[in-house]
Order: structure tokens, then C-alpha cells, then sequence
């Protein structure tokens, strides 16, 4: 089964520290102030958390360790990712939850599992037990590679893909790279 210790080196070297770019909307409190993200913990999603708009003093006070905290419990728990057999699984979906959030995330698995693998799941956007019973039912590697690029195809809808885009392919192919899977270009039609 997946682990999240083991996840906790590649969601860091993800997210980095505190950042306040002007384009990334993440950064901005439902007052429109523009706060930062610390740790990769966005404003909008921290204001979720303490239950009031945060300030920057709020978001620079974020340490790695609360930050990994809210990543088990709001992204690695609920995508069930300790019940996926395949570490490199796991950690792409959460990855992608972490980065788009937990809908996005699991559209993209359930699709996944239903276009590639012929899964007859509900796109419900939520990761339960009947879409994890699919993810450990399928070749891991193939499921990898396969969420990869579906993840890369997602970005590329986000308003901001022409901002942070090679920042989010970067995130997919390190991963890939991490796990020794390699991701195949879809070839034009």
C-alpha cells in the first residue's frame, strides 16, 4: 500500500516555499487580497482551513510541518491514497489534487479508468471504494502513464496554463521520471 511518508520528499520539492505572484489567483483571499501561498498551501484553500480570510502574516506563519499536515488529511485521506496499491500511483493523484484540486483529481482518475480501461464508473469526482477497487484492478505502470497524461491535458484547460503550465508539466514529469515510467506523446491526429 501507498504511503505518505514516502510521498512527503516529492509533494516538497514540488511546492517550495512562500510565493505572492500577482497571476496566480491562489494567492488571494476572499477579500481579493493578494496574500501568497505558503508551502503550496493557496489562500483560498487555507481560508477553508482557519475559517476567516488569512493575511500575510497568516500565510508566512505556514510551517512545512502544518503544510504536510493538511496535505495527509485534505488531499492524501481523502483520495484514499494509503489503500492504492501502487506508490506511483498514489502519488500522481494526489499530486494532481494537491496542484487542481481533489475534483479535478478525480475526474481524471474515473475518466481514466473508463476510457483506457474499461471501467464503468460514475464520474462523481470523488475518489471512494468502488474507483480505488478500479485503480488497484489495472496495471499500475499503464495506470501511471495513462493519468499523466490525462493530468497534462487537464492543465491545459486552467485560465492560467499559459502562466504556470511548465511549472504543472514540470510536476507531471518528475514524477515520471521519479518512478522510472515513461510518459509516450500522443501522436497528431
Amino acid at each position: 500500500m501507498a504511503s505518505y511518508e514516502l510521498f512527503k520528499n516529492s509533494i516538497e520539492q514540488a511546492e517550495g516555499g512562500y510565493q505572492n505572484f500577482k497571476k496566480d489567483e491562489g494567492n488571494k483571499n476572499s477579500k481579493g487580497e493578494r496574500v501568497g501561498t505558503n508551502h503550496g498551501i493557496s489562500a483560498r484553500f487555507y481560508e477553508q482551513i482557519i475559517g476567516k480570510p488569512p493575511t500575510v502574516e497568516d500565510m508566512l506563519a505556514i510551517t512545512k510541518f502544518e503544510a504536510h499536515i493538511l496535505f495527509k488529511n485534505e488531499f492524501w485521506d481523502k483520495s484514499k491514497a494509503d489503500q492504492i496499491n501502487s506508490q506511483a500511483v498514489a502519488e500522481t493523484i494526489v499530486d494532481h489534487a494537491i496542484n487542481a484540486g481533489n475534483g479535478a483529481a478525480g475526474e481524471v482518475v474515473q475518466t481514466t479508468l473508463n476510457k483506457y480501461f474499461n471501467k464503468n464508473l460514475i464520474v462523481d469526482k470523488s475518489i471512494g471504494n468502488k474507483t480505488v477497487q478500479a485503480i488497484n484492478s489495472v496495471n499500475s505502470n499503464q495506470l501511471f502513464e495513462k493519468l499523466s497524461i490525462a493530468r497534462l491535458e487537464d492543465y491545459k484547460t486552467k485560465p492560467t496554463y499559459s502562466t504556470f503550465g511548465h511549472a504543472w508539466r514540470t510536476r507531471v514529469y518528475d514524477l515520471a521520471k521519479k518512478f522510472g515510467v515513461e510518459i509516450k506523446k500522443k501522436r497528431p491526429n
